[in-house]
């Protein structure tokens, strides 16, 4: 009975659910070569077999997910421009294998033009340039006899009825022919693609003779536009700025986008300079661009900057950042953007990052200052230092960051955004001093402190001798890890290297949030040294609007110090025609002077 039992359950095992008694993949009679398993007529496989097949298909779905993963990871690393891996590729083939002269004549779609002479040319020396439609010009160089370097003049580049300069290169003639670049293709509307002019966009390769040669053979006239792909973009020394040129890169910050940074096993310094030509005014460097490009330093374990990059702008005019990221690159005891003697500065929509760390941490990221020998951090012998103050430079929708940790532990405060710290005035003249400054819509994070050289440098804002400069629409935020600075804003003046005025006028504080402040002096101050004017009985300043300014979680008790020593601790200055209103803390306690009287000091 038990044996019967048994057969009849074997006979009679139900049918997968969905099926209508066709063979599953499982007994598919093409498997078992048209036999039943073990022998017996309908029996299926054991449970094992349909595991093993079942977790195969699970490992295959999850190599294709893995691999599905790894190949969005690389796109968020960004494993670089594909066209500049590919290009780079193809350089680094060319350098290794031993291609003959006429191979190397006729490689990647080049055809040769004719031999061009360099110097000390001896019998058995071959210099050939080759061309190729839309792209750089090359030659192709080496000698039969001993090898020796020589000098090779590259025309500069033609566009419309522009001219670039002529440049000389040095090149190494030996039995085994190199191929040295020459001059870059240029679009119809004007456009040098880095790459193809030769840049290597690996972080490490030094670009900077090349870039310096590419910037040289521009057009002198026309706007240009050098376009850099995705990538790291190494350079050493001193990049010579060019005029009507548009550096124009990818964005996605250090990680993601076009970085220029040294190379990865140097440090040291970068300095990009505008040439001044020997302008005394507002003439020299002019109308230069840079769009979407991250400007990365670095530094050792004890957060001391190793890898900095400096600019220096001095007779410039018209210099505009947009949307650029500038991480770790102040140097100690500098600036990341050093305007002296310039007009028509703008940073807009972009973000620094950290602070130098050492030295004298109240220089400012961005600073407005005047074409003086000591106030330059790099010159040349055609600088002319004649005291000409900056004028009409603005930041704008732009942040200023703390260095953090990937756990987002702050590591280095953020610089101290912008301003001045010296003044260099011949005259009291209206125009020897900086004037039409603009901080608006920006957003400033933990700033550092600095007390070494008196209180107001530890002001967030501040400015020796300045004149109409509005700080508007701004958001300030403490989180409580940095040290609060002495100071919100303050406008002072004991420069020694000046000639003080009887008065400066048209400061301009409104609209701005500060979160979390809890300064350990004041709020504002505003020339409050006695000594700031040759008459120190008149009057410092005048046309002053404070105007607006919410301070959410200030404590309460600083709070009600400055509602009680409103012109001695919230808003400080020896000056007349002061207008105060609408400043509030948390909404309720009201910072409201009655008079313009009552601020005079």
């Amino acid at each position: 009975m038990t044996m019967d039992r048994r057969n009849h359950d074997r006979r009679h095992r139900s049918v997968p659910s969905g099926s209508s008694g066709e063979p599953t993949w499982f007994e598919d009679p093409s498997r078992t070569n048209g036999r039943s398993v073990k022998g017996v007529p309908g029996h299926r496989p054991h449970l094992w077999m349909r595991l093993i097949a079942l977790v195969s298909i699970c490992m295959i779905s999850v190599a294709v997910v893995v691999a599905g993963l790894a190949l969005f990871r690389m796109r968020l690393a960004g494993v670089r421009d594909i066209r500049a891996g590919v290009e780079y590729s193809r350089r680094l083939r060319h350098a290794t294998r031993r291609l003959s002269p006429t191979q190397l004549e006729y490689a990647d779609g080049y055809h040769p033009v004719g031999e061009v002479p360099v110097t000390g040319k001896r019998g058995g020396d071959h210099a050939v340039l080759i061309v190729k439609a839309g792209a750089v010009s090359k030659y192709v160089c080496w000698t039969t006899g001993s090898p020796h370097r020589a000098a090779l003049v590259v025309p500069g580049i033609t566009w419309k009825s522009y001219h670039g300069s002529s440049v000389t290169v040095s090149v190494s003639l030996r039995h085994r022919a190199t191929m040295v670049e020459g001059t870059p293709h240029i679009s119809a509307s004007g456009v040098v693609r880095a790459i193809d002019a030769g840049l290597v966009a690996n972080g490490v390769t030094d670009n900077t003779a090349r870039l310096n040669d590419v910037l040289r053979m521009l057009p002198s006239q026309g706007r240009k536009t050098l376009v850099f792909p995705r990538g790291h973009f190494a350079f050493t020394g001193v990049i010579d700025m060019v005029s009507d040129l548009t550096m124009r890169g990818t964005s996605g910050g250090v990680k993601h986008g076009t970085v220029f940074q040294m190379p990865r096993h140097r440090h040291g310094g970068l300095v990009i300079w505008y040439p001044t030509g020997g302008a005394s005014g507002y003439d020299g460097m002019h109308d230069v661009t840079w769009s979407h490009i991250a400007f990365y330093g670095g530094h050792s374990a004890d957060l001391v900057p190793t890898q900095t990059i400096y600019q220096q702008l001095i007779h410039a005019r018209d210099i505009v950042f947009d949307h650029c990221v500038f991480e770790m690159v102040q140097r100690c005891f500098g600036h990341v953007l050093d305007v002296d003697g310039s007009t028509g500065v703008t940073v807009t929509h972009s973000t620094v990052i950290g602070s130098a760390n050492r030295g004298q941490t109240f220089k400012e990221a961005f600073q407005m200052d005047v074409a003086a020998l000591g106030a330059s951090g790099y010159y040349d012998r055609h600088t002319v230092f004649n005291n000409l103050p900056t004028t009409h430079m603005t930041i704008e929708h732009s942040r200023f960051l703390p260095l953090r940790d990937s756990q987002g532990r702050l590591l280095l405060p953020e610089a101290a955004p912008f301003g001045t710290h010296m003044a260099y005035a011949k005259t009291t003249d209206d125009s020897s001093y900086i004037r039409y400054g603009v901080f608006r819509d920006n957003y400033v994070e933990d700033p550092v402190s600095y007390e070494g050289a008196g209180t107001e440098n530890s002001a967030v804002i501040h400015f020796d001798a300045a004149d109409d400069i509005t700080i508007t629409g701004n958001t300030f935020v403490w989180t409580g890890e940095t040290r609060q600075s002495s100071w919100a804003v303050a406008f002072y003046a004991r420069s020694h290297r000046m000639v003080k005025p009887r008065g400066w006028h048209g400061v301009t504080i409104t609209n701005n949030v500060f979160r979390g402040f809890a300064p350990r002096v004041g709020v504002f101050d505003l020339y409050r040294e006695p000594d700031s004017v040759s008459d120190p009985g008149g009057a410092t300043v005048g046309r002053i609007t404070v105007r607006g300014n919410r301070f959410e979680g200030t404590p309460l008790r600083l709070a009600l110090q400055w509602l009680g020593g409103y012109s001695s601790r919230f808003l400080v200055t020896y000056g007349r025609d002061v207008r105060g209103s609408d400043n509030v803390v948390d909404g309720v306690i009201h910072l409201d002077g009655t008079s313009a009287d009552i601020h005079t000091g």
